[in-house]
C-alpha cells in the first residue's frame, strides 16, 4: 500500500495537548504506511493540500478564510477528516461574574456563539456546552462498520451538548439532563439523547466526529489560573480507546 499523509492538528487550550498529541502519534505508529505531520493550528495550507486525512483535536481555534478554502478543497477532493471532543468550541467569556466549578476558574461565563458558520457548517456541529466532568453511558445507535460490535460503555467525561449543522449520521449516543453555571447556556433539564459521534458526508469527502475526548494537565489553564485539576478522563478506558483505534483506521484508509 502506498504511503497515506495524516496531518493532525492538535491544539486546544485548557487541554492536555501535549498528552493528546502523544496518545495521538502512538496510535497512529500502528499504521504501517501512516506518514504522519504534526501542528497545532490550521494554517500549514501545503500540509492539508497534501493531506490524504486530517485528525484535528483543538479548542477555540477558528480557520480564517485561507484555511477554510484548504479544507473545503481537501474534502472536496475526497478526504477524510476526524475531528475530536472541542474542535467545534469557539468561544470567549463573558464581563463577570467569577466562577469556580470542579476546581477550575473562570472569568466569567463561556459563550457559545457561533463565531464561525463556515467552520461549523463544515464540520456538521457546533459546541452549545458540556456539564460537570463525570460519568457517562455511550451506546452505539449505527450498524456502521465504524462501531459495528462495540458493546455500551462508560467513560468519565464532559457530557457534551451539540448543535448539528447539516445531516449527518449519528454513530453513538448518551442520554442525559443537567447543567453546567459556567456557560451563558446552562441548564438542560430535559433527559434527551445526544450525539457523541457522527459522519458527515461533504462532496466527495467525508467528516467523522467524536465529542468524546477531555484531558486536562496541571497548567492546561494558564492564564486564567497557576494549577488546576489533571484529569485523563476517557483515555484510559477500553471503549474509547475502541473508537479511537477504528476512528484512525478509518482516516488511515484501513
Amino acid at each position: 500500500m502506498a504511503a497515506r499523509r495524516i496531518h493532525v492538528v492538535c491544539g486546544a487550550p485548557t487541554h492536555d495537548t501535549n498528552y493528546v498529541r502523544l496518545e495521538l502519534l502512538k496510535a497512529l505508529q500502528g499504521f504501517e504506511d501512516a506518514w504522519v505531520s504534526v501542528g497545532d493550528d490550521f494554517s500549514n495550507l501545503d500540509k492539508i493540500a497534501a493531506a490524504d486525512g486530517l485528525v484535528a483535536y483543538t479548542c477555540n481555534v477558528s480557520p480564517d478564510g485561507a484555511q477554510l478554502d484548504a479544507l473545503e478543497a481537501f474534502l472536496a477532493r475526497g478526504g477524510r477528516l476526524f475531528a475530536m471532543h472541542a474542535t467545534n468550541a469557539l468561544i470567549r467569556f463573558t464581563d463577570g461574574p467569577r466562577i469556580v466549578a470542579q476546581g477550575i476558574a473562570i472569568p466569567g461565563q463561556v459563550d457559545t456563539t457561533d463565531t464561525n458558520p463556515r467552520f461549523t457548517s463544515l464540520l456538521g456541529s457546533r459546541f452549545l456546552a458540556h456539564l460537570l466532568l463525570a460519568p457517562m453511558q455511550v451506546e452505539v445507535v449505527s450498524d456502521d462498520p465504524l462501531v459495528a460490535g462495540i458493546a455500551p460503555f462508560v467513560v468519565e467525561d464532559e457530557p457534551y451538548i451539540l448543535e448539528l449543522t447539516g445531516p449527518a449520521e449519528v454513530l453513538l449516543s448518551s442520554r442525559f439532563s443537567g447543567s453546567n453555571p459556567g456557560y451563558v447556556l446552562a441548564d438542560w433539564p430535559e433527559p434527551r439523547d445526544h450525539p457523541q459521534m457522527y459522519l458527515r458526508q461533504v462532496g466527495a469527502g467525508v467528516v467523522l466526529y467524536l465529542a468524546l475526548g477531555h484531558s486536562s494537565g496541571r497548567h492546561d489553564f494558564l492564564p486564567l489560573m497557576e494549577e488546576g485539576p489533571v484529569t485523563r478522563g476517557p483515555w484510559e478506558e477500553a471503549g474509547f480507546r475502541q473508537v479511537l483505534d477504528r476512528a484512525l483506521a478509518w482516516v488511515c484508509g484501513t
